[in-house]
């Protein structure tokens, strides 16, 4: 005859719990490290890019840029 004797108590998706909050705090944590840097930069410093792109040349003043090349 089987033991009526109930199961102890399984905690209810800790790992998963303790995951959900980790991805948030991550978040939270990287949000505000990039709010932080974008206040603390420099109120005359001209913004740069490292893109390759042709239309962030010109954008942003890289020597050699050209402009956009519209499609007729």
């Amino acid at each position: 005859m089987p033991d009526k004797t109930p199961a102890p108590d399984k905690p209810k998706h800790a790992l998963e719990t303790e995951v959900i909050w980790a991805v948030i705090g991550l978040y939270l944590f990287i949000a505000g490290v990039l709010l932080l840097i974008h206040h603390l930069q420099p109120e005359g410093q001209e913004t740069k890019t490292s893109s390759p792109s042709p239309s962030h040349a010109t954008q942003y003043g890289v020597p050699g840029g050209e402009p956009h090349a519209t499609r007729p």
